[in-house]
């Protein structure tokens, strides 16, 4: 079995995560990876930066290595999401003939929150409700408005930024004819209280672990990382019904490793939103005891 991995270990915590500084995996748990791989003799190839590669046929290459040739990619980094990147285009390409962590399939649907909440909605899984509406038919939209609020969102947003939430209809209105976009991506917005707000961890299908944010992150009613520095997190544990949630997001979408942020509201548990790039936590990892490492090979 011969492995390539694209986990740019991020040794400065306070770094934004940007595409120049794509690292979301902190340095000591890739030592650790990289440590456990090696106790095992497997053969692993570092720093598979597909972005930098090209496509001849159907095989993808980069200047040291052909990549279509790996058994598995294990991943995660900052890279262009939109559908018709390069980056994206790579992935797929990938995806014909190695096994990716994550796998193409379940990154573009998880990072699209239409895609994502679509499905979910279909398997009766708690999402927030939806609509997808386009300039020329929001005017349907004004007696919802009425008696809810909804939050006008990127349908591939991360660190909650680029969020709005309307009020009234005259608002979306306005909004709408202000940016002139093909369509708008809305979810309902469901009164909580953020201090019952609760991010879980998934690694290869088991719930290692629940967190919440420091309030310096709670702007009014969402959590807002507009640095991209992520982190500033405390433990929480997570009950069996929201464990039970994000066990089924896992099996539903074929995901591996992942995140899931949940309100409380008074319809019950909500899902806002699923994250490709989970919180792991160091000091979590070491205060629970938990083997992080095989986790991620028994992923593989």
């Amino acid at each position: 079995m011969k492995i390539g991995l694209w986990l740019p270990p991020r040794k400065d915590l306070n770094q934004p995560i940007t595409p120049e500084n794509p690292a979301h995996i902190d340095a000591r748990i890739y030592d650790m990876f990289t440590a456990h791989l090696e106790e095992r003799g497997i053969d692993y190839v570092e720093n598979v930066d597909f972005r930098k590669a090209w496509v001849h046929n159907n095989k993808v290459y980069t200047p040291d290595l052909c990549v279509s040739d790996l058994d598995h990619l294990v991943w995660m980094g900052m890279i262009d999401r939109a559908y018709d990147s390069y980056d994206m285009e790579i992935l797929r390409t990938l995806s014909l003939d190695v096994k990716l962590h994550h796998s193409y399939r379940f990154f573009s649907t998880a990072t699209d929150k239409f895609l994502a909440f679509s499905e979910l909605h279909k398997h009766g899984v708690p999402v927030s409700e939806i609509y997808l509406i386009n300039p020329h038919n929001y005017g349907l939209f004004e007696d919802l408005l009425k008696d809810a609020t909804y939050l006008l969102k990127p349908r591939r947003s991360h660190f909650g930024t680029g969020i709005i939430k309307i009020h009234d209809y005259e608002q979306l209105r306005d909004t709408i004819d202000y940016t002139m976009n093909k369509h708008y991506y809305l979810e309902r917005f469901y009164e909580n209280d953020l201090k019952d707000w609760i991010g879980i961890t998934v690694v290869n299908g088991e719930v290692i672990y629940g967190f919440k944010k420091d309030s310096n992150l709670q702007a009014g009613w969402k959590i807002f990382d507009k640095d991209h520095k992520g982190g500033q997190t405390y433990y929480a544990k997570p009950n069996e019904e929201q464990i039970a949630i994000a066990k089924r997001i896992g099996e539903l979408m074929g995901a591996n490793c992942f995140g899931l942020d949940i309100i409380d509201t008074p319809e019950g548990y909500i899902v806002v939103d699923i994250n490709c790039s989970p919180g792991i936590y160091y000091d979590f990892i070491q205060d629970l005891n938990i083997d992080i490492a095989q986790l991620f090979f028994k992923m593989i």
